[in-house]
């Protein structure tokens, strides 16, 4: 069984690929960028879509106990889209009965029953308990199986099933740089983030003539919330702890309902995708709106330990220093800003050591390009190769706030040693 997209098919947006913005932001159901604005929204990188799917309730697809159950399968099939998130209205199913959620070529594949929950979020703002309403961790592709498997050890009982009211569908990577420079991802005017040339390149570019920058950027991810948008996030050190922007996840629940995607970048700097590792948000530690940062914990820690952390270096920024930024701008697969056309020397550097972020001299000041999809990137120090400022202002400057001022509110969080 197939269900097909609903208002608008993802494939509209290859077809309106050449409308002027106003025509085409109309098609999409997307605004058009206001004026610049202080705060900036995160990306808009997928659609909530609606569709009506029950598994275990139709005759002859589940039924006694003893009986295998994975007779039939149904998709959710979505032309162009890059990824699909499953979102489960009612989930209960007797003993011995799974679920799996998995790409038709088996590489991803999630399982879900009475007694076993692989990944899966739980955003509490749309109603999920965690128990018989949470979420499938996304499948990677148009494609998602859903395939009731195994034999019952007890009967079917009235309240047993499954309903599926919503997926998350990803827009298509191909059309996310130029949805991004339209304006159509985003309400700011993410464009005023390029200064000057735009020099930003893929990090796997970086192998063979920056390997230290390229290293250091293992340990960045791709933040995918709930209602679709997306920020870049970073584990900070040995421990289970990550950084991303309060502008980005700013709530409990918004962290619990939050994908994080380690090695989300190209295999070779023209590549395809490399194999990426996904794992849900776990626990909110701390967050603070003037310095716009949110520590975390996720999931299933012990499979992204092998991506390394970055460190902090919370001191004041030397004018002129060397920088990098590591991120996921336009929600693409993972990029660097090493190159800066904007200074003498050609590489990103702490232009403005100290600048008025969301409170005075809070923000660290840099010409390094960066996009919507940025928010929550590390600025990494290029003498320590650790995190000196977290990314989160466009306006060329640009800027990050300063991890001097961060550390000292969550300190604790580490006990007290800087990572």
């Amino acid at each position: 069984m197939n269900h097909g997209l609903q208002n608008p098919p993802v494939s509209k947006l290859l077809a309106v690929k050449s409308l002027a913005p106003a025509v085409l932001a109309a098609a999409l159901g997307l605004a058009l960028p206001a004026a610049a604005q202080t705060a900036p929204a995160p990306l808009k990188i997928a659609d909530v879509r609606a569709v009506d799917l029950q598994l275990g309730a139709q005759p002859g697809r589940v039924g006694r106990a003893g009986v295998d159950a994975g007779a039939k399968a149904v998709e959710i099939r979505t032309p162009d889209a890059s990824f699909i998130k499953v979102h489960f209205e009612h989930f209960s199913l007797p003993a011995g009965v799974t679920l799996e959620v998995a790409s038709p070529d088996g590489r991803e594949v999630y399982r879900y029953s009475a007694d076993r929950r692989d990944g899966h979020t739980v955003a509490a703002d749309l109603g999920e308990d965690g128990k018989t309403r949470f979420s499938a961790m996304s499948i990677s592709g148009p494609v998602a199986v859903l395939r009731l498997v195994g034999a019952a050890r007890e009967p079917w009982r009235a309240d047993h099933g499954i309903k599926v009211s919503r997926y998350l569908e990803g827009y298509p990577e191909d059309m996310l740089p130029e949805l991004q420079n339209e304006g159509l991802l985003s309400t700011d005017a993410g464009g005023k983030s390029i200064c000057g040339t735009d020099n930003k390149q893929a990090a796997a570019c970086y192998v063979t003539s920056d390997p230290f920058a390229y290293a250091r950027s293992k340990p960045v991810a791709r933040a995918v919330m709930s209602g679709g948008s997306l920020c870049t996030a970073w584990r900070v050190g040995a421990q289970n702890r990550m950084f991303t922007n309060n502008h980005c996840i700013s709530t409990a629940a918004g962290v619990a309902g939050a994908e994080f995607w380690f090695n989300y970048q190209r295999s070779t700097c023209t590549g395809a995708q490399a194999t990426v590792t996904k794992v849900a948000g776990d626990q909110m530690l701390k967050t603070n709106t003037t310095l716009d940062y949110t520590l975390f914990t996720v999931k299933n820690f012990a499979s992204i330990s092998g991506f390394g952390y970055l460190g902090l270096d919370p001191r004041a920024a030397v004018a002129n220093e060397g920088l990098f930024i590591a991120g996921h701008p336009g929600g693409r697969m993972k990029e660097l800003s090493i190159a800066d056309t904007q200074n003498s020397g050609g590489k990103c550097r702490a232009d403005a050591p100290s600048v008025t972020g969301n409170a005075p001299n809070s923000d660290v000041g840099y010409y390094c390009d960066t996009e919507g999809g940025s928010s929550g990137s590390p600025v990494i120090a290029r003498s320590s190769g650790k995190v000196l400022a977290l990314h989160h202002f466009g306006g060329c400057f640009n800027s990050g706030a300063k991890i001097s001022l961060i550390w000292p509110q969550v300190s604790t969080y580490f006990g007290g040693v800087i990572p």
